[in-house]
């Protein structure tokens, strides 16, 4: 018999925002959001923010020709972080010398923890500060293994 565990608890990496439209007509895309110099966190459970993960109302549209004052990540807000259990158990099986036969059973997030992907950091898109993703739910998978 063999049992075997991966544990991943994470916190969520930072969030870096960027507009929609190039307003400084420069080359690598567009530029960053004015930030008016509050903080962009709120609190609360993830499940009741992912429509408004963070304030989106601290930030505004950088005039033509000019770059946000916004910094390249924000300091205050995260994205989600991930809490994850693997386990799998194993049984082999000897039938004869030279053959043998490996039952598997592997469980994939096993407390079947919500893990939400990062909100959109886009501004002046539909999805700016919308948490629209999700990681798998519980995956769990058999195989059996002849080895010879």
């Amino acid at each position: 018999w063999q049992v075997n565990g991966i544990t991943t608890i994470q916190s969520g990496p930072p969030l870096g925002l960027t507009t929609a439209a190039n307003q400084t007509n420069s080359f690598g895309g567009g530029s960053r959001p004015n930030h008016s110099g509050q903080s962009a966190e709120l609190s609360g459970s993830t499940v009741l923010r992912l429509d408004r993960y963070f304030d989106t109302s601290v930030f505004s549209q950088p005039p033509a020709f000019t770059f946000g004052n916004t910094a390249r990540t924000l300091p205050d807000a995260r994205a989600p972080g991930t809490v994850n259990f693997d386990f799998s158990l194993i049984k082999s099986t000897r039938i004869t010398e030279q053959l043998g036969l490996q039952f598997r059973a592997e469980f994939f997030n096993l407390l079947n923890n919500t893990n939400f992907g990062a909100p959109g950091t886009t501004f002046g898109t539909s999805t700016f500060g919308v948490i629209n993703s999700a990681s798998d739910a519980r995956v769990i998978q058999f195989g059996l293994k002849l080895l010879y």
